[in-house]
């Protein structure tokens, strides 16, 4: 057997089981086109191998086939963007969905797809679904939707997801930028009252002594306004620390007529969170505190 061959075969099924060495099996040469040592290896004698080949070999053949030939892409032909996310978002067990939109901007108007990471978390998002492509009526930008229920074995669990946008099509097969975000599972709420469907924390910043809260509601579907404002008098918002710890009285919140509401808490520099936990009619939210103080309660 060629000696090139025999260094290129040990590499593919080496590569293929995660190890440095193996024994060389000839039958992956022909599959990719490889030919010769320095296609995958650093020297003709087969030592070390080249940037991007053993990531390339988690795709199989098809992934070393593109490494060893990639599809040329064509002449000024720029990545798409993915536009950024909340960095943190809350679902509860047995609640709405998830839904998290996720933009893409391209020069060249080209069709992409979405791909879903998480690195440090195992795969929280089996069953998720990946909306076909619409346009965000605002800035007119494609849009597709991940959307994810999740169920009583995330609760209480929060997720690391990496989203990405790649090109389909021949010749077109560029990466955009990863945009990384956390998704925090509750679980099932236990309280009977729900007037409320979803609600959530935009924004936490600690600014003047005054902790400072933005987010939304949205109300179960058919209530009146009367019933909505009459559920709302009945309502407290409870803050604790991340550890559980009780963060100030409850409030009442008022909601304006799109759901949106703001709630500026007088807090003291000793007792400012670092994360801050909020409870709406056992509805459950999370965000992290802006400009927190450099020593805060966990």
């Amino acid at each position: 057997m060629n000696t090139k061959k025999l260094s290129v075969a040990a590499l593919l099924s080496s590569t293929m089981g995660f190890m440095t060495t193996a024994l060389a099996f000839p039958e992956y040469v022909a599959p990719t086109g490889a030919s010769g040592c320095t296609d995958c290896h650093l020297t003709v004698e087969g030592e070390g191998f080249k940037p991007g080949i053993l990531d390339a070999a988690k795709g199989g053949l098809p992934g070393l086939k593109e490494f060893l030939h990639p599809t040329p892409v064509k002449v000024g032909d720029t990545k798409p963007v993915l536009l950024p996310v909340n960095e943190h978002w809350d679902v509860t067990v047995g609640g709405l969905p998830l839904v998290i939109p996720l933009l893409v901007s391209d020069a060249e108007y080209d069709i992409f797809a979405i791909n879903v990471a998480t690195p440090t978390n195992g795969l929280p998002v089996k069953g998720a679904v990946i909306s076909q492509e619409l346009s965000d009526a605002q800035s007119n930008l494609p849009v597709v939707n991940f959307k994810w229920q999740p169920t009583a074995a995330h609760a209480n669990k929060t997720y690391t997801v990496n989203f990405t946008a790649q090109e389909k099509g021949a010749g077109r097969k560029l990466l955009s930028n990863t945009v990384t975000t956390t998704i925090t599972v509750w679980p099932k709420r236990q309280k009977q009252v729900t007037n409320i469907s979803q609600f959530k924390v935009q924004r936490a910043q600690w600014d003047n002594n005054h902790l400072n809260l933005t987010g939304s509601v949205i109300f179960k579907s058919g209530l009146t306004t009367a019933q909505r404002n009459a559920a709302l008098k009945s309502l407290d918002l409870n803050m604790r620390t991340n550890s559980g710890a009780i963060v100030g009285s409850a409030l009442n919140l008022t909601v304006d007529a799109s759901g949106s509401w703001k709630k500026s808490v007088p807090l003291k520099a000793s007792n400012v969170p670092c994360i801050i936990k909020l409870e709406y009619e056992g509805l459950n939210a999370s965000s992290s505190v802006k400009l927190h103080p450099k020593v805060c309660v966990q």
